[in-house]
């Protein structure tokens, strides 16, 4: 009992020490946006990696001809529609259901790639991965660090 005692007051005080250093009035704000800044960070860096794991294609599995099947279809009608900023998307078809990867710059870029890709013959469904490209991070990171 008296160690069960011990184990909630040393948590009680630590909850407490968090408290005061990321609610003080000053420091507590610039705290929070490095914590905050740091999660962004790290989560967009597991996406980034869990979507390079899930994307990976088999070691023996050879790929046709180039231009023949669906994903070169799928990609060079991003390419004819948008040109150079469709360039860095991952596009993987399976089955007749395309899949998009990557960050474009503008909400409405989503809409539009996944109905470019629609478009294409023999495209059923598109799962649509694409997310916004999230600037400043580093810069917002620097400046709170400097104040």
């Amino acid at each position: 009992m008296r160690r069960l005692l011990h184990i909630s007051a040393a948590a009680g005080a630590a909850a407490a020490a968090l408290a005061a250093i990321f609610l003080a009035p000053v420091k507590g704000a610039r705290r929070r946006a490095v914590a905050s800044a740091a999660v962004r960070r790290s989560s967009a860096n597991v996406a980034a990696l869990v979507g390079d794991v899930v994307d990976r294609r088999p070691r023996g599995l050879r790929r046709s001809r180039p231009g023949s099947s669906l994903a070169d279809r799928a990609r060079l009608a991003l390419e004819t529609a948008f040109g150079d900023a469709s360039a860095a998307l991952l596009v993987r078809a399976d089955d007749g259901v395309v899949t998009l990867r990557g960050e474009v710059d503008e909400m409405g870029d989503i809409a539009r790639y996944e109905a470019a890709v629609l478009s294409v013959p023999g495209v059923t469904d598109v799962h649509n991965l694409l997310r916004l490209r999230v600037y400043g991070v580093a810069a917002r990171d620097t400046i709170a660090t400097q104040r």
